[in-house]
């Protein structure tokens, strides 16, 4: 889901979501994996995902529609924690839980402070 989502980026989605509309992005089941890809278009039962990373994503386009059964959640919150040391991405959602670079390895608590 680059860009919209960086890799090790804390996501949050509900899972009582019922109603899919083109444009949400979504969890959903395939093959036995967790993915995250964005509606692209919604017929009867059938759902058509892609990734936002056109050239790399593994999507309807190589496996056809989903059904809708197989959405697993729509997401709802995506952290947007950077690390003010370095500027890479952080794995964990400060504010609710520390949160690690995945660079260096600096530590925020809660508050953005270094730990």
């Amino acid at each position: 889901m680059y860009p919209s989502l960086k890799n090790g980026q804390d996501v949050l989605s509900v899972n009582w979501f019922v109603n899919p509309k083109v444009g949400d992005i979504v969890v959903i089941k395939y093959q036995g994996q967790e993915l995250v890809k964005r509606i692209k278009k919604v017929e009867g039962k059938q759902v058509f995902v892609e990734g936002d990373n056109i050239q790399e994503s593994t999507d309807s386009r190589h496996f056809g529609p989903i059904n809708k059964n197989q959405i697993l959640g729509k997401v709802i919150y995506a952290s947007e924690v950077d690390c003010s040391n370095c500027g890479s991405g952080m794995t964990g959602i400060a504010g609710r839980k520390d949160a690690i670079c995945n660079n260096c390895g600096f530590k925020l608590t809660c508050c953005g402070e270094p730990a």
